[in-house]
């Protein structure tokens, strides 16, 4: 099913200038549609003919607002522009409802989940892309869908949506869909997490009748697959499945599809390109050739047998657990902001870690929950947490591979802007590591607690 939506705005608003908000307004410049932008860090040189203070907008006339992903309009509370907004009855809607309303066209699949989308949706879209099928990636991950390139009719757009996205984008239409998972996640922006399960929802009501609904594991999964069995095909992903299919797929070597949670996405994903018409060569291919994401259990370099593991998206303990599982030998790096499911989830995987090496805001909060598992020590920096396993390992008598695993199990925003900048910058501190561990046989100097 094509999206056929072509309504052309006259005059909207746009919340917050981030990558969605930039492209809405390249798209509204482009298309002569009058547009007035608010950030709260203030104008830009690329947005300063068109910023203005919301309390200044004319709300006559106004036929939306679209708002970013990371700012409220609901809960906890509305962003006063967002309040404004819903006192006037001005529609608050998504960037990908003003890229559907501008008339997109192509086949559509929409990937959603706690954990493990943006990797289903690279694999799909890069499976696609090697069969020599149109495609486009984006949304929630790389690029915003008003700015990416049109598909045409045939081509399929392949589209991450996050839990924010699906709460104000009322135009989708899918012709599949994908849940890998529901966790609770972001509960405070939901009120709850029967808010955040409906707001997943939003992928099953936008499929056709009949249309292909692939649905992970788990009691919120059970749930909606039981309320939409009658109306939509419904597969699910079992956890033997997966078992097979991280056998199947062990021969690549890959790296980036490591663990039984990429069983999961690759699972999800041959179902995806199945329907959408190739075959298994295609498909296995397209798997072997795979380089993966940054941020998700990135290679970060390797001296000897210690090699050094990026997966700083693992912002929550769910996601953590799923990288514990996936090595054995682990220096595991974690702390930030922790998230409302803590560690529980990585308990039963805590026989592949060595030690673990805690820092930031919850590392107190982290150690006491682990302490009584495995060896822990507690630093106020990344840096410092780097520099201890790297020690620690290198100490390692044994020949096995040693894993320094950043998996934080945590938000970023006490010490970083992003999870992108606190994978980056282990990545530099891996490189660090690997440079002394080359060229020096001096003592690394271990600066914290031991719990």
């Amino acid at each position: 099913m094509a999206t056929t939506h072509t309504k052309i705005f006259h005059r909207i608003a746009i919340l917050g200038m981030g990558r969605s908000g930039q492209a809405v307004l390249d798209a509204c410049i482009e298309d002569g549609i009058s547009v007035n932008v608010f950030d709260d860090n203030g104008a830009t040189p690329r947005t300063k003919a068109y910023f203005r203070d919301f309390n200044d907008w004319d709300m006559d006339g106004l036929e939306a607002m679209v708002i970013s992903p990371g700012i409220p309009h609901s809960h906890p509370a509305p962003h006063p522009a967002a309040k404004r907004c819903i006192e006037a009855g001005v529609p608050i809607i998504s960037e990908v409802e003003f890229a559907l309303r501008r008339g997109r066209t192509g086949r559509w699949v929409s990937i959603t989940g706690t954990n493990g989308k943006s990797t289903t949706t690279a694999l799909i879209g890069h499976i696609l892309g090697q069969a020599g099928i149109h495609c486009a990636i984006g949304g929630n991950i790389g690029a915003a869908v008003t700015a990416l390139m049109p598909v045409g009719a045939d081509g399929v757009n392949v589209i991450e949506l996050s839990s924010y996205q699906l709460e104000v984008t009322p135009s989708l239409r899918s012709d599949i869909a994908v849940i890998m998972n529901i966790t609770p996640d972001h509960l405070d922006r939901h009120g709850g997490m029967a808010g955040y399960i409906r707001a997943k929802e939003q992928v099953l009501a936008s499929l056709p009748k009949a249309g292909l609904a692939v649905l992970g594991e788990g009691e919120a999964l059970d749930e909606l697959a039981s309320r939409y069995q009658d109306r939509l095909e419904i597969i699910r992903l079992t956890c033997t499945e997966q078992q097979e299919e991280a056998s199947h797929i062990a021969p690549f070597e890959n790296l980036a599809l490591k663990g039984l949670h990429n069983a999961q996405n690759t699972l999800a994903t041959r179902y995806v390109c199945r329907t959408l018409g190739l075959d298994e060569a295609e498909i296995d291919k397209g798997i072997a050739s795979f380089a993966g994401l940054p941020h998700r259990l990135q290679p970060a370099g390797q001296i000897g047998n210690i090699l050094f593991v990026n997966d700083s998206k693992a912002t929550n303990g769910e996601a953590a657990a799923r990288a514990l599982a996936s090595f054995e030998n682990i220096h595991w790096c974690a702390g930030g902001i922790a998230k409302e499911d803590g560690l529980d989830a990585c308990i039963p995987h805590l026989s592949h870690v060595a030690k673990s090496y805690l820092f930031g805001a919850c590392a107190d909060d982290f150690a006491a929950s682990l302490a009584e598992h495995i060896p822990v020590s507690c630093f106020d920096t990344l840096e410092e947490a780097v520099e201890a396993a790297s020690l620690s390992a290198r100490q390692e008598t044994a020949p096995d591979q040693q894993v320094i695993l950043l998996s934080p199990a945590a938000a970023s925003f006490d010490q970083f802007t992003s999870f992108e900048a606190r994978g980056v910058h282990f990545c530099a501190l891996a490189a660090a590591q690997i440079d002394k561990l080359a060229t020096s046989s001096d003592q690394l100097s271990l600066r914290g607690h031991h719990v």
